[in-house]
């Protein structure tokens, strides 16, 4: 790894732990609940070397698209250059493909699909990641129901786009339900 490469990961990894430590004490203060990932991506910057991106998503919906469930949400965090200098904060609205989705009563876990999109003006390519949710808390599961449904859904043969999407859907709108209890 290059010494600018590196620097460019410090710069973004000290704007994510600042920004996560907010999340975090938002996290104490409102008993937020969602389905959350860490997403990175790189790009060419002006100088022709390699810049980064490093945000927290947090999904909003799920989506059938042209028969790929697809994870809407918003991405916060910042971009850098190969200098380490960072290009600018980034809060915006982000579609993943996600596969390879399981859930337990107390866990959903998912793929998200590595994609290019532009950000800031900027094309860039996102690796692909893991997104979930952990519904304990002390002995009981927050979101039990919701996350057992989709556990017994996903038990069975494969289920189709469209109920795997509103089985998602409907462990988002548990988790808004929930929200502040």
């Amino acid at each position: 790894m290059s010494t600018q490469t590196r620097t460019a990961l410090i710069a973004i990894l000290a704007i994510g732990c600042g920004y996560a430590g907010a999340v975090r004490a938002q996290d104490n203060e409102d008993n937020v609940r969602a389905i959350t990932a860490r997403v990175h991506g790189t790009f060419q910057d002006q100088a022709g070397g390699l810049g980064v991106l490093s945000a927290d998503m947090t999904v909003a919906r799920f989506e059938d698209r042209n028969g790929t469930v697809t994870a809407i949400g918003r991405i916060v965090g910042a971009l850098a250059d190969s200098a380490g200098t960072v290009v600018g904060p980034v809060s915006q609205e982000l579609a993943l493909p996600v596969d390879n989705v399981a859930s337990t009563c107390n866990q959903l876990r998912m793929d998200l699909a590595a994609i290019d999109a532009d950000v800031r003006q900027t094309l860039v390519h996102f690796d692909g990641e893991v997104a979930g949710f952990d519904s304990r808390d002390g002995t009981t599961p927050r979101a039990m129901g919701a996350l057992c449904a989709a556990e017994s859904l996903l038990r069975g043969k494969k289920p189709t786009p469209d109920a795997l999407t509103r089985a998602l859907n409907d462990v988002l709108a548990t988790l808004a339900s929930t929200h502040g209890r």
